[in-house]
């Protein structure tokens, strides 16, 4: 039977619940990379072991948060290359053709982009003040004022900006199934 691990870091929740749906609709093994680091340097999990690995995260400042961590353990494991990694971000913003890219862009290195490393996919969550540090609140709270004064940008903009200040919660299950459905791709299973 081929296996599957799916790896999330999380701040506000958001990633840990995508990561669990994305994990029960795969029958995968879940971990956060918290919880996976320790196991991989006592040699209790091996990413080697998997037939399908996928690895989200939210994005801050438009980076996927601690891929450069998960970038290492895949390079030590020698999965760089492999063709068996889906990567998600989510992120406060709605899921648009436009915008969706630039998470991955400024994330992956140009190499990576270049060969296509990683299948990716952009999933909305939404904005939760709790769970961020003081630092991470105030930019959040910087960000809520500024945005107001781009409303004209598109209904993503006025949905950012109706919303923000108070937090939302946009996350829907139905977004993870273009990444299931890669994810059974990779598999070479049928569902």
């Amino acid at each position: 039977m081929k296996r599957t691990i799916v790896v999330y870091s999380t701040v506000t929740g958001f990633a840990r619940t995508y990561a669990q749906w994305i994990a029960e609709d795969l029958d995968a093994d879940l971990y956060s990379l918290e919880e996976l680091l320790p196991l991989i340097k006592h040699g209790q999990v091996t990413l080697n072991a998997y037939d399908l690995i996928i690895y989200g995260a939210g994005v801050r400042m438009g980076v996927i948060r601690n891929f450069a961590k998960f970038r290492k353990l895949l390079k030590r494991s020698g999965l760089l290359t492999s063709k068996k990694i889906i990567v998600w971000a989510n992120g406060g913003t709605p899921q648009h053709p436009d915008r969706d890219y630039r998470s991955a862009s400024r994330t992956f290195n140009r190499v990576e982009l270049a060969r296509h490393d990683y299948a990716y996919f952009y999933l909305e969550g939404g904005v939760r003040y709790e769970g961020l540090n003081p630092f991470e609140k105030g930019l959040l709270k910087t960000f809520a004022k500024r945005v107001q004064k781009y409303r004209n940008r598109g209904e993503w903009a006025v949905a950012v900006a109706d919303h923000i200040a108070d937090g939302y919660d946009h996350t829907d299950r139905t977004a993870i199934t273009p990444l299931v459905t890669h994810g059974h791709e990779i598999l070479g299973s049928s569902f």
